[in-house]
């Protein structure tokens, strides 16, 4: 198997989904890995326990180093192959390597992050798991893919701001990289240390050097003017351009889409504009309306998008500017109906989900899009119902598959059985090329073969 993109859809209810989709220029199984810090409201509150699982197509065992910060010496050599997956272990909350605490936020970092490396270039996968007692999440490394110069720091809006942050995490691959930070609200304010608002910039400059990181909080609860039902997005789209490149991971540690009080942990790496794609497909979970809707962040001006069939534009946004497509527009109000968006030009997109039509089973996954070339097997998810040290009811997997291969080539296997997908197949409004497929109830090991494209 190569090239899958691993983007993780999860809750703390009855059902997590590990949403992977696949691309040749999207290529998460890759031979190094980054994984930048990230910053939660309070110690354990979205990540308690948490861990790193490692797997890899590749049949003869290889080493894979781990380096922590700027250290040249790995802090671990892991032996991996495709017959067993391996996991990093971490410290709980915020060990300052995963997630670092307030003292350690608004500043250059030595010590913090993680870099995955082959020894003689073999590719796998790296995903970070982590849960307590009422929240989970999960993110995925994108590989080399990660790598960029220029980003959009997206995510979803935050409804309920009680316990809520939005949080940027970068890690430099080069030495003296400059890395600039503008177009977020001027309202906008940023923790350092103990001081929740002490940054107050309109525009940030960061110096880093390689294997350095910075991580961003703006902390939503502490601010003065909090209101329970305001809705705070004063990050969204906002720019982060290197002169060198650099890896970004984002989200909000607590993310609440909704007004009922209820919320959970979202976190994600993305990749940088110029792989980004104009098309694509996003499948149903169990939330409602309120709950399920795809986020679309323009890198240009005059960005048109599209929904399913319709010829005339939704609406048109800028560089910078999110647009959400209701719910509503899903071909039905079911877990696993689909919906196409298509737009003008480049775009990021993130699809708001849930685990359970409840507020507090909620996570949002950076989404690839479909107009590039799939690979045919993802082969295997590892432990598709665990995060960490939880093991969660049932699991599953979203499928979007070329609509030219017919239900017989398309092959999911649960621990080595196959599973039926007899009626499981649906068509994509707006696009001929597609057809969506959704298996849930799944414990263990998951894999998934095709003889067409597919992203899962």
């Amino acid at each position: 198997m190569k090239n899958i993109w691993f983007s993780d859809f999860k809750s703390l209810s009855a059902l997590i989904i590990f949403l992977i989709s696949s691309s040749n220029i999207f290529a998460q199984l890759s031979d190094l890995h980054y994984l930048p810090p990230l910053k939660q409201e309070s110690n354990n509150i979205g990540f308690q326990a948490q861990a790193i699982y490692l797997s890899t197509p590749e049949t003869t065992a290889f080493n894979v180093k781990v380096y922590k910060g700027t250290n040249t010496i790995p802090s671990q050599t892991i032996s991996l192959s495709n017959t067993k997956y391996e996991i990093y272990a971490l410290d709980n909350g915020d060990n300052n390597v995963t997630f670092v605490d307030n003292d350690n936020t608004g500043k250059v970092l030595s010590n913090s992050g993680l870099r995955f490396e082959s020894e003689n270039g073999e590719r796998f996968y790296v995903n970070h798991r982590g849960a307590q007692s009422s929240q989970g999440s999960s993110l995925t490394s994108k590989g080399r893919a990660a790598l960029g110069k220029r980003f959009r720091w997206g995510g979803g809006p935050v409804i309920n701001g009680d316990d809520t942050n939005a949080t940027l995490g970068i890690m430099a691959t080069e030495d003296n990289t400059t890395v600039e930070i503008s177009g977020y609200d001027p309202s906008i304010v940023f923790r350092q240390g103990s001081d929740v608002d002490a940054i107050t910039d309109d525009r940030l400059s960061i110096t880093l050097n390689k294997g350095q990181s910075y991580v961003l909080e703006y902390p939503i609860r502490n601010l003065p003017n909090w209101l329970a039902t305001k809705k705070y997005d004063e990050w969204m789209g906002a720019l982060i351009a290197a002169d060198k490149d650099i890896v970004v991971s984002l989200g909000n540690a607590l993310y609440s889409p909704t007004d009922d009080g209820s919320r959970d942990i979202a976190i994600d790496q993305i990749i940088p504009e110029n792989i980004l794609g104009n098309e694509y497909v996003f499948v149903r979970g169990y939330g409602d309306d309120d709950m399920e809707f795809a986020i679309i962040i323009a890198t240009q001006n005059g960005t048109e998008l599209y929904v399913n069939e319709a010829l005339t534009p939704i609406t048109t946004i800028d560089a910078g500017e999110y647009y959400i497509v209701p719910g509503s527009y899903y071909s039905g109000s079911s877990k696993g109906e689909n919906m196409y968006v298509r737009a003008s030009k480049q775009v990021y997109a993130y699809h708001s989900t849930a685990g359970a039509n409840s507020g507090a089973n909620v996570d949002y996954n950076f989404i690839a899009p479909v107009n590039f070339l799939l690979d045919k097997e993802v082969n295997f998810i590892p432990g598709v119902n665990q995060l960490a040290t939880k093991k969660l009811d049932g699991g599953g997997v979203s499928i979007i598959s070329a609509a030219s291969t017919p239900d017989e080539e398309l092959e999911v296997y649960e621990n080595g059985v196959l599973q039926d997908l007899t009626n499981k197949r649906k068509e994509v409004s707006g696009s001929k090329l597609w057809v969506t497929y959704f298996l849930d109830g799944l414990e263990g090991d998951v894999k998934v073969l095709s003889t067409n494209s597919i992203a899962v």
